[in-house]
């Protein structure tokens, strides 16, 4: 897990939901097993209606102007800012708070489970956040944001975008290109030497055998574009 906060910093996830509580336990596994990352101060979510809960043990402390009026409150004292995660599945989510606090200035945390296996040269984007089980192959690009989650595969010389999500037990073969904001729903199959086009959305246990373009959404075996949902 990559840290840019500085001595001091404290974490804040960015969505309580299921996923959000999911990516609180690949921190606490890093810490329980020594590896580097910053204890997690809480949550922050958009939903008012979640503001002043518990999520894990952890307050809910408002939405994200709370985060960015922290980072400021910080900047004029002084003091360490806090460091974001963001603890979301959906991709448009990600671009958007993605662009929103980089543009007062947040940093973001990487968070890595301790079990993922990373072959060599492999390359991780800021934010991106891999569970537990996940295997990655040799020489593969993880995007800003992207997410791996539990189980997942992916093959060697892949490209994965920014903001893209890859579910549960997914299996991306080698050579892949992955475009930004791909989601990859549960237990999909993509064989070698394709290309996902940007915010395209594959159904859960998909296989995918051919090119899938840009924005559309393809679901079967074998998969195929499904016009009254794409």
């Amino acid at each position: 897990m990559t840290e840019r906060g500085g001595a001091g910093a404290r974490l804040v996830l960015l969505g309580v939901g299921d996923h959000g509580r999911g990516t609180l336990e690949i921190v606490r596994a890093r810490l329980a097993a020594g590896l580097e990352a910053l204890e997690p101060w809480g949550f922050v979510d958009d939903d008012a209606s979640r503001h002043g809960a518990t999520v894990g043990g952890l307050p809910v402390f408002g939405g994200a102007d709370w985060l960015i009026a922290q980072a400021a409150a910080s900047a004029a004292d002084g003091g360490a800012p806090p460091v974001a995660l963001l603890a979301l599945s959906g991709p448009q989510a990600k671009r958007a708070l993605d662009e929103r606090l980089r543009a007062a200035g947040i940093a973001f945390a990487t968070a890595v489970h301790p079990s993922a296996i990373l072959g060599v040269g492999t390359t991780v984007g800021e934010g991106a956040v891999i569970g537990a089980g996940v295997v990655v192959a040799y020489d593969t690009a993880i995007g800003r944001h992207a997410t791996i989650n539990l189980n997942a595969t992916v093959g060697h010389d892949c490209v994965v975008g920014a903001y893209a999500t890859i579910a549960p037990g997914v299996n991306i073969t080698g050579r892949v290109t992955i475009g930004e904001g791909v989601l990859i729903q549960t237990n999909a199959t993509i064989v070698p030497g394709l290309t996902l086009g940007a915010w395209s959305r594959i159904g859960p246990g998909a296989v995918v055998l051919k090119d899938v373009p840009a924005g559309e959404f393809w679901f079967g075996n074998p998969a195929r574009r499904m016009p009254e949902l794409g």
